[in-house]
């Protein structure tokens, strides 16, 4: 699945690479069926959460960005993942194409894609954008999964396609990171605008809207998890006061739409997106 969403001038294409469905009530930590209870227009229709697994295209009219790869050429086997490549092959898009990789963090299911079936970056000619202190996290070993992105972060710093920058802030005209950090130590989201317009691409802030309600509920995936619970309620705020769309890549596809306040308090309200793969 592939859909587009126009701002101001620029364009963003959301890009499915995979799903996997999950139990909520193992994967939302402090849920109970009875909190759950009526939110089940946000679960399956057998009661999972559909976790998505997925990356943008943003055009800007002079530069083409992905934020975040999803697993790319090295999904694991048998996992519902890796479409990437041939969704950015039915838009004309070809890797060397790409000018720009933003990395919300570096957990695998958003840079196993940079890389190719060879351990070359997948994208070639692009700059892949990341913050130090999520480099040197993943550099010290301290969690399971170091050594595996660690060996993807050093493929792309020893190709030299690798800008790990101090501060979040702007990337290039139109994209800037937001410090959201909890996830991981170097986690942000990412706000695209163009003119007047813009939308945040979430990261791994949120993983189900029912977390508008309990933004308290972490994922076991949050490193810092109180960090990850108040950077999650932050994000809220920020939506809810500001009106802004966002995009949350692991939400059910597509994934589009906004923070709302009424009588009964917040919500979320799914925006149209049109679908084009």
């Amino acid at each position: 699945m592939t859909w587009k969403i126009e701002i101001g001038t620029a364009v963003v294409f959301g890009i499915r690479d995979g799903s996997v469905d999950r139990d909520p009530l193992e994967f939302l930590i402090g849920s109970t069926p009875e909190a759950l209870a009526g939110y089940e227009r946000f679960l399956n229709a057998d009661g999972t959460l559909a976790n998505s697994f997925s990356c943008y295209l943003f055009d800007t009219g002079s530069a083409l960005v992905m934020v975040d790869a999803g697993f790319g050429c090295n999904a694991p086997d048998g996992a519902d993942a890796g479409d990437m490549p041939a969704a950015l092959e039915e838009l004309g898009v070809s890797p060397a194409d790409i000018d720009h990789v933003v990395f919300t963090h570096l957990h695998p299911d958003h840079i196993l894609g940079s890389l190719d079936d060879h351990g070359a970056p997948f994208f070639a000619d692009a700059v892949h954008w990341t913050l130090r202190r999520e480099v040197e996290f993943w550099r010290s070993g301290t969690d399971e999964r170091s050594v595996g992105i660690a060996r993807i972060v050093d493929a792309l710093d020893g190709a030299g396609v690798l800008s790990a920058v101090e501060e979040p802030g702007p990337v290039v005209p139109g994209v800037t990171t937001l410090a959201m950090y909890g996830h991981t130590p170097g986690h942000t989201a990412v706000r695209l605008a163009s003119g007047e317009d813009e939308l945040v691409i979430a990261g791994d802030v949120t993983f189900s809207p029912v977390q508008i309600h309990y933004a308290d509920w972490n994922v076991p995936f949050d490193d810092d998890k109180p960090a990850a619970a108040a950077t999650r309620a932050a994000f809220f705020d920020m939506l809810a006061e500001s009106g802004t769309a966002y995009l949350a890549g692991h939400y059910p596809q597509p994934g589009y739409g906004r923070v709302v306040v009424t009588s009964a308090g917040r919500s979320y309200e799914a925006l149209p997106v049109q679908q084009v793969g």
